[in-house]
C-alpha cells in the first residue's frame, strides 16, 4: 500500500516549508485572518529559540538533547505565548472568520529535537517518548479549545513531520496517528470546523481510522467553501489553500 499516495510525492522532511500560508499566516482570503504568523509557536511556548535561515525560513533550535528530559516536558496551554495569540483571534474574531494554525502533537515533539536523536530515541525510549507526547497533546487540547472558545471558527491542523515513509506504519500509528487521533477526539467546540492537512488525513483513512464522505460544493477556493458550512465538521484529504473545488471531504471517526 502506497500511504504517501501521490501528494507526498518527492517532499522533504519539513513539509511546512511548502506550504506558505502555513508558515505566513496568508490565506489570500480578505474575509479570513489567520493565526499564528509562523508555525514555531507551540515550540516556543515550550521554550524553544529560533532562528532565521538563508532562505528566510524560522526554523526551531533543539532542545531537548537527552532522552530523560521527555519526562519533563511542561504543559504549555496557560504560556504567555499561547495566550497572546488567543487574544488575538479573540480580537479579530470581531470582524472575520478566523483560522488556527494548529501543528500535531509528534511534529511539535520532532521540532525540538535533532532528527537522527528522535528516530533513534522513538526505537528504544518510547517510554519517554509517550511521555513528552501526552503532555503536548495535552496543551495543545487546552490550546485549540481556548481559541475555539475565543472565536476561531476553522482550525488547520497539519502533522508535517509524521510520514509514514519514515516512521514505517507501526511506529507510525504508535506515536503519530495515535496522539492525532486524540487531539481530534478533544476538540470541544460544537461549531468549529477542523481541517486535517492530506499529508495526515490520507494515511488515517488509509489505515481505517476514518471513512469519507464528500460533500458538493461549488466554490473558487478552498477556505470560500468552509466559510460557508456549518460545524462540527472534520474534514481532509485536500489542501486547505486549494482553489476551486467541487467538493470536500468529510472525515468520520471509525473507532479504529
Amino acid at each position: 500500500m502506497a500511504y504517501d499516495s501521490d501528494i507526498g510525492s518527492g517532499i522533504g522532511f519539513d513539509l511546512n516549508a511548502l506550504c506558505v500560508g502555513h508558515i505566513t499566516g496568508n490565506t489570500a482570503n480578505n474575509s479570513i485572518a489567520a493565526f499564528p504568523d509562523n508555525f514555531t509557536t507551540e515550540a516556543k511556548a515550550l521554550g524553544a529559540d529560533s532562528e532565521t535561515t538563508a532562505n528566510g525560513f524560522e526554523v526551531i533550535r533543539p532542545l531537548f538533547t537527552e532522552p530523560d528530559m521527555l519526562f519533563n516536558v511542561p504543559e504549555f496551554g496557560e504560556s504567555e505565548l499561547i495566550n497572546a495569540v488567543v487574544g488575538k483571534i479573540s480580537a479579530a474574531s470581531k470582524e472575520k472568520k478566523v483560522l488556527l494554525k494548529l501543528n500535531g502533537p509528534y511534529s511539535v515533539l520532532a521540532s525540538l529535537i535533532r532528527p537522527e536523536l528522535f528516530y533513534r530515541w522513538c526505537a528504544k525510549h518510547g517510554e519517554a517518548i509517550h511521555a513528552a507526547l501526552d503532555s503536548i497533546t495535552t496543551s495543545l487540547e487546552m490550546y485549540l479549545n481556548k481559541s475555539i472558545d475565543s472565536g476561531a471558527g476553522i482550525i488547520s491542523l497539519a502533522d508535517p513531520y509524521a510520514k509514514v515513509s519514515i516512521l514505517g506504519e507501526k511506529r507510525y500509528r504508535e506515536f503519530a496517528a495515535a496522539y492525532l487521533s486524540r487531539l481530534l477526539r478533544g476538540v470541544k467546540g460544537e461549531m468549529a470546523i477542523i481541517h486535517l492537512c492530506p499529508h495526515s488525513s490520507i494515511p488515517l483513512v488509509q489505515f481505517g481510522c476514518f471513512a469519507v464522505k464528500e460533500i458538493p460544493v461549488n466554490s473558487d477556493t478552498y477556505l470560500d467553501a468552509l466559510i460557508h458550512q456549518n460545524g462540527p465538521l472534520l474534514l481532509g484529504n485536500r489542501c486547505v489553500y486549494s482553489g476551486k473545488i467541487d467538493s470536500i471531504t468529510s472525515l468520520i471517526y471509525t473507532g479504529s
